[in-house]
């Protein structure tokens, strides 16, 4: 895997490599092109200075080496008055201008670069070889060039300096993990990382405050899950024991009894636990469907209607307007059986429970009130967490607030505790968003 710090070396190198190649060749072309202009234009100003001059100046034109040069002059005759260089093989038929020319007519004939002057009185030759011009112009594009590449490769350098650098906050972060186990859930801190990294920090950092706090959660759920479960199991024990050692008929079938129920409550507490579980995982059994509320809700009171009759306790039930919201029924279901279930247990007896569902502008609102003690405000939050009750004289688990709770979140859905507008009790406000769509046929008999 190749890794970061590679990956940008290479790609900005090779960025710095082709814009090099790139520059080289500009500069070269235009070092070339330069350097010909010049060296032309120093032919072109030697022949029109020696077209006006005096023959006499020869001398010091010829003692001159940096003009890199050579000359010949004809009168009008046809005669050649001056040849710098025995060397040169020229006649004087050259046309007027620039042109190319070899020096003699043997095969391995010196190229020149020659330009013409023709004057009333004489005709100027002044000449390069090509080998020299080509020679100065290589001096030329080394003069440039050499610069140029060296900064290039002060630039390479200062990239691969930069990029080092500019990762080692990404290093002082993996060194810094590498250190850690399962149990370091403590935040990380990097002194000097940038506002990029920085900010994917303070999500990490988020994400292990997260997650400790999870952890510690479900640390309490298992202790609180072991102790709930504890007290079921040790009187499952005792009454196996006295049903083990029993001898009256009347004892067996008595302590058959309360095993039964002892065996009800521990199978009731551990699907509890097992559908908190589902819940705070986020796994539906199934997909989202139109779901109406008023429905369930007659449901869940008729299947409550034994409980609620054993203490002379009645629903007073109305609804108005949609009641159809998305949602997974059964899921929904659960959460309307704790929440009545939970109205009647504390519900004292022959006292109804009211209950409403209304269509609020687009959302849908449960009202369930009860007439029980109530839940002090210090405590309506921590009824939430498992295993919390109010009243531990009431048989129950403590999970069905709990659930309850997951179901309105999983749900994007809201659940309140209030005090009623008069008198004694609770009163709980669930709110779903409602959905917009065809609304199932509700059931014609009331409860």
């Amino acid at each position: 895997m190749v890794s970061l710090e590679s990956r940008l070396k290479s790609r900005l190198l090779l960025g710095v490599l082709l814009v090099g190649i790139v520059l080289a060749i500009a500069v070269r072309t235009q070092v070339n092109r330069q350097q010909r202009e010049l060296l032309d234009y120093q032919l072109e100003q030697v022949a029109r200075a020696m077209l006006l001059s005096d023959l006499q100046d020869l001398q010091a034109w010829d003692d001159d080496p940096a003009l890199h040069l050579d000359m010949q002059i004809w009168d009008r005759f046809g005669n050649r008055l001056y040849r710098s260089s025995t060397q040169i093989e020229l006649g004087s038929d050259t046309s007027p201008g620039f042109s190319v020319l070899p020096s003699g007519p043997q095969a391995d004939a010196v190229t020149l670069r020659v330009f013409t002057l023709r004057g009333d009185e004489r005709t100027i030759q002044v000449m390069h070889s090509r080998e020299l011009r080509r020679a100065l112009t290589r001096d030329a594009e080394l003069q440039v060039l050499v610069p140029t590449l060296i900064a290039m490769l002060i630039v390479a350098v200062l990239v691969g300096t930069a990029i080092r650098k500019g990762l080692e906050p990404i290093r002082e972060l993996d060194e810094e993990l590498s250190h850690r186990d399962a149990a370091s859930l403590e935040p990380i801190s990097l002194a000097h990382a940038p506002a990029e990294l920085a900010r994917v920090v303070r999500t990490l950092n988020r994400l292990l405050q997260q997650l400790d706090a999870s952890m510690q959660a479900h640390k309490r759920f298992i202790a609180n899950a072991a102790h709930e479960l504890r007290t079921p199991i040790t009187a499952l024990r005792l009454e196996v024991d006295n049903l083990a050692h029993g001898q009256d008929p009347a004892q067996v079938r008595e302590a058959a009894s309360r095993l039964r129920m002892g065996v009800h409550r521990a199978q009731q507490l551990l699907q509890q636990m097992l559908t908190l579980a589902r819940l705070e995982g986020h796994i539906h059994p199934q997909a989202w469907t139109a779901v109406d509320l008023d429905r369930l809700a007659q449901e869940s009171m008729m299947n409550l209607s034994t409980l609620g009759s054993q203490r002379g306790i009645e629903f007073a039930f109305e609804s108005s307007g949609s009641t159809v919201v998305q949602g997974d029924p059964n899921d929904l279901r659960l959460l309307l059986d704790n929440l009545l279930g939970n109205a009647l247990k504390f519900s004292p007896e022959n006292v109804p429970v009211d209950l409403s569902i209304h269509q609020h502008q687009d959302a849908v609102v449960l009202l369930l009130r009860d007439r029980g003690p109530g839940i002090a405000q210090a405590l309506r939050e921590r009824v939430f967490l498992p295993f919390v009750r109010t009243n531990p004289a009431i048989e129950g688990s403590g999970l069905g607030l709990t659930i309850a709770q997951e179901v309105v979140l999983n749900h994007g859905a809201s659940l309140l505790l209030e005090d009623p507008p008069e008198g004694p009790g609770l009163q709980v406000r669930l709110s779903f968003p409602l959905a917009h769509a065809a609304q199932p046929e509700k059931p014609t008999n009331p409860v």
